[in-house]
């Protein structure tokens, strides 16, 4: 990676980096989503599945940080496939990082639109995410992890925020367990997986990390825990609180379950709630672009992330004004997710298997030099 920086982040930093890339846009529809998907009842349980499967996921990015312990993701691809196909592959994830951010401002605008702001422009709420992204993303790796950490305590009040639903709920809404079968639970796991997407980046940060080996296999796990069991949890409720019949109706079932409260003072919790989701979009709008501002420093071989930073920002910002419609942003949130898997888990298995089979010599040379 180039020199920018990388000053290094601790375990715990680099556990909230994590969640809180995680945790953005797609929690306000992942049990509507789970449940369309083909899960419908059992949609709790095909989100624990997927929780395993992000889990031989990680042990597969750490099999790869490990062998080559100080070498980020987009220098080792150079390192593996020479100077010119490493480079491509460069480029290729950070154009897929920028429009993944553009993304997330796509849906953001979409969710802000439907129920704060109908008629404020989506420009407006673009270059307001853009200015707050770039203001973070310019600094070191360490403040964005002091950032994500400090906000991650907000993730407490999501949960707080449901507790008015538990006298509502309904356990026979989710009986018999099992019902749809293991292939549909799959199915509906396969949307999730797309939902939660943002583990990708322990790939690119796992080198960076202080500590040993096994303490940065731990923060990645327990990072992929929590979001696994928040998920769990809101898919769970929405499903006990919502009729099989109702939950067809509601595209952002979190936001319509806590609409139907009020409090004396708090009339809209469902607003509250919004001002919470959108630091988790910010935060996850910072780590795309920062780690896209990254790629393309290394691409081109300049001295510091800061000088990409603006590209990738403005680039994200004009992607994002392209959707204007419901269909168009329906296909964009299909196909970028899919394109993901690629780069999230395609291209570190090839890379994985080269390792072992290719090049367990260099490894084992390069393993000796930095002990």
């Amino acid at each position: 990676m180039v020199n920018n920086s990388q000053d290094s982040i601790s375990p715990l930093q680099f556990m909230f980096i994590i969640i809180q890339t995680q945790i953005g846009v797609g929690i306000l529809s992942l049990p509507y989503t789970i449940y369309e998907g083909g899960a419908k009842t059992d949609a709790w349980i095909a989100m624990i599945m997927v929780g395993g499967v992000v889990q031989l996921i990680i042990f597969l990015y750490w099999f790869i940080s490990t062998r080559f312990k100080a070498t980020s993701f987009y220098n080792l691809m150079s390192k593996l496939y020479g100077k010119y196909i490493g480079k491509v592959l460069s480029v290729f994830y950070t154009i897929y990082f920028i429009f993944v951010s553009s993304l997330t401002l796509i849906l953001f605008n979409f969710i802000i639109e439907i129920w704060a702001f109908p008629r404020t422009p989506n420009w407006a709420f673009n270059l307001l995410m853009s200015f707050l992204a770039y203001y973070l993303v310019v600094e070191k790796l360490k403040v964005i992890g002091r950032f994500h950490t400090l906000v991650s305590i907000l993730l407490v009040t999501i949960v707080l925020l449901t507790l008015p639903a538990y006298p509502h709920m309904d356990i026979r809404y989710i009986m018999p367990i099992g019902d749809s079968g293991l292939l549909n639970m799959l199915k509906g796991g396969k949307e999730a997986l797309l939902s939660v997407l943002g583990f990708e980046l322990i790939l690119f940060l796992m080198p960076f990390v202080d500590g040993t080996k096994k303490a940065k296999l731990v923060s990645a796990s327990l990072a992929n825990v929590f979001v696994t069991g928040l998920y769990t949890y809101l898919t769970f409720i929405c499903l006990l609180f919502f009729s099989p019949e109702e939950i067809k109706l509601v595209p952002e079932p979190v936001l319509y379950l806590l609409k139907a409260f009020t409090f004396p003072v708090l009339e809209r919790i469902d607003i509250v709630f919004l001002a919470i989701w959108i630091i988790s979009v910010v935060t996850t709008l910072i780590s795309y672009v920062y780690i896209a501002s990254v790629g393309l420093a290394d691409v081109l071989s300049v001295g510091h992330h800061k000088k990409t930073a603006p590209f990738i920002i403005a680039s994200s910002f004009l992607i994002a004004l392209i959707p204007r419609n419901t269909l168009s942003i329906g296909n964009w949130s299909e196909i970028i997710p899919h394109v993901g898997l690629l780069f999230v888990i395609v291209i570190p298995a090839i890379t994985a298997v080269y390792i072992m089979i290719f090049r367990r010599n260099q490894v084992n040379e390069d393993a000796k030099k930095t002990s």
